[in-house]
C-alpha cells in the first residue's frame, strides 16, 4: 500500500481545485453569453400574446429554457464532481 506524502495530498488537493475553477469559469462564461447590448429583453406582453395566438405559453417556454439553462450547470458540476 502506497502511503500519500504531504506534498503529494497538497498536489492532489491543487488539482482538485483547479478542476472546480475550471468548471466554475465554464459556468461563468456561459453566464456572458448573452448580453443584454445584443439581445435586448423582449416586450413580455407582446411575447405572451403572440405566443398565445399560436397555442402555446410563454411559461411553457420560459420552463423549456430554465431546464435547458441549469442541466447544463448541472453537467458541468457533474463532470468535474466525477473527475
Amino acid at each position: 500500500m502506497t502511503t500519500m506524502t504531504e506534498e503529494d495530498h497538497k498536489e492532489a488537493m491543487q488539482d482538485h481545485i483547479d478542476l472546480l475553477q475550471e468548471a466554475l469559469q465554464r459556468i461563468l462564461d456561459w453566464s456572458n453569453a448573452y448580453p443584454i447590448d445584443v439581445f435586448p429583453e423582449p416586450c413580455w406582453e407582446r411575447a405572451h400574446e403572440v405566443l398565445k395566438s399560436h397555442g402555446m405559453s410563454l411559461a411553457a417556454i420560459s420552463a423549456h429554457n430554465m431546464r435547458h439553462v441549469i442541466e447544463g450547470v448541472g453537467k458541468i458540476a457533474k463532470e468535474a464532481l466525477q473527475r
